[in-house]
This record gives structure tokens, C-alpha cells and sequence, in this order.
């Protein structure tokens, strides 16, 4: 932009735009014959991957490939005051009103024999039920399915996020299976199994990045989930990430990987 701004003004090019250590640097000569150096800074990539945890939620800050601050809080609202230019969160956005969320589907298929992973996201009435009988009662007569217990219960942090994701833009879902997948472009062992965890963590720090041993109230597999999480934010930000289903063209209702 600076540099187009230059040649309109009638600057004479005295060397053409290029990448340093310390950013984007070019030089021009003015119409008085001055000698001007425009040096634009290069913006670091900042991310966030945020992943449930024992009933909070686990938040990993990448700085290009660098873990620069890994936290547990009670509240996605917590989560959001992160300064990230994306935050990629474990969690569905876009909650249809009927039938099977696409996204869903093609999770499914694309993790492979992980795709019991993959949650079903309720419809949004099943969600808004007041009570779990209720919920079980609309389930039953909308999908012929009941809805188990446990989804039930995650049904005020659905509807928190989805309502979040609509007004911030930063906001991107993704599934750690499926972003595990892209990196190790196979199917992975279950995180469940102690060589499952090593085998995912060691896909992190292929992809250059460390990821601590441990971290205070965040166990390791909630740990590994929102830095791979960080991973597909950062794929995002840079324009890198692919969306599940693979045709989706918008933020939400895709699972991004």
C-alpha cells in the first residue's frame, strides 16, 4: 500500500520493496531529489485454540509457532480477552434448527476411524429445552433420537459460544481430531492411549511447536487439544485453513482445519 502510495505521488523508485530480519523495507527519491526509506514492520501472527476442560476451558496463545501463554478459565468470555487475531474453539457454531449439521458429517468421514469423536450437534430446540425430559421429548419427535445426558449438560456453553461467534469474528470453531488429522495427514491413535499422546504431541513439535510438559490445572490431553486448536487458528489467520465441508465459503457452520 505504502509503497503504491509513493509511485502515485511521483517518487522516483530507488529499490523496490523487500523482507528483512526487521520488516518490509523500500526506498524512494522525491521530486525535491530527497532520499526516503519506508520500513513497514512485520506483524506477528497471534491465535488462540481453546478447548473444554473439566468443566472450564483450556486456552493456548500462539505467537507464530510459539507458546507464549497457556491458561484455564470458567467462562468463553475469559477465553475471548485473549489479544488473538482468531480464536479457534472445540465447540459447534452454527446450530441448525433440524436435521444433520453438514459440518458434522464430513468431520466424520474425514478423521476416519475417529469419527466417534465427533460430536452431534443437537438442534438448536433440543438446546433451548428447559429441562433434560424435555430436551429428550423434542429429540425423540424431531431426529427419532434421544439426546444423551452428557450433550445436555454442554447445552449452556453450545448456545454461549454460538451467540459469542455471531458478534466476533474472531471466533472460528475447529475439531482437534480433525486438525490432528491435517497434520499427520493419516489417522491417529486414540488420545485415550499413552502412545496416542505421544504421537500427537510429537506431531506439535514436527510442526515446530513445544509444547510444555505440563500445565496447572490443564491436563494433557485438554493441553494438546487447544494447541492443535492454536494450530488450525493460525492456519486461518495466514488464509491456510481448509473448512469441513470442504465447499463452505463462510466462518461459521464450518469445521476449519
Amino acid at each position: 500500500m505504502a509503497h503504491a502510495h509513493a509511485e502515485a505521488a511521483g517518487a522516483e523508485v530507488v529499490r523496490e520493496p523487500q523482507d528483512e530480519a526487521w520488516g518490509r523495507t523500500s526506498a524512494y527519491r522525491d521530486p525535491d531529489g530527497n532520499l526516503v526509506t519506508l520500513t513497514q514492520r512485520l506483524v506477528s501472527t497471534r491465535v488462540a485454540g481453546v478447548d473444554l476442560a473439566g468443566g472450564g476451558w483450556a486456552v493456548v496463545v500462539l505467537e507464530e509457532n510459539r507458546i507464549v501463554d497457556t491458561f484455564r478459565c470458567q467462562t468463553f468470555a475469559e477465553a475471548l480477552l485473549v489479544d488473538a487475531q482468531v480464536v479457534a474453539v472445540d465447540i459447534p457454531i452454527g446450530i441448525p434448527r433440524e436435521g444433520a449439521r453438514p459440518a458434522d458429517v464430513a468431520a466424520r468421514r474425514f478423521v476416519g476411524p475417529r469419527a466417534s469423536s465427533v460430536f452431534t450437534t443437537p438442534v438448536r430446540p433440543v438446546l433451548e429445552a428447559e429441562t433434560y425430559a424435555q430436551a429428550r421429548r423434542v429429540a425423540a419427535e424431531q431426529t427419532g433420537k434421544s439426546i444423551s445426558a452428557q450433550a445436555y449438560a454442554l447445552r449452556h456453553r453450545i448456545l454461549e459460544v454460538d451467540d459469542y461467534a455471531h458478534e466476533d469474528a474472531r471466533v472460528i470453531e475447529v475439531h482437534p481430531e480433525a486438525s490432528f488429522r491435517e497434520l499427520a495427514h493419516r489417522p491417529l491413535l486414540s488420545k485415550h492411549r499413552a502412545d496416542g499422546l505421544s504421537e500427537r504431541r510429537a506431531l506439535l513439535e514436527e510442526a515446530g511447536i513445544e509444547v510444555p510438559e505440563s500445565v496447572p490445572r490443564i491436563a494433557e490431553p485438554d493441553l494438546l487439544d487447544a494447541t492443535v486448536a492454536a494450530w488450525s487458528a493460525r492456519r486461518y489467520a495466514l488464509g491456510e485453513a481448509l473448512p469441513l465441508p470442504e465447499d463452505h465459503g463462510e466462518r461459521i457452520g464450518a469445521i476449519w482445519r
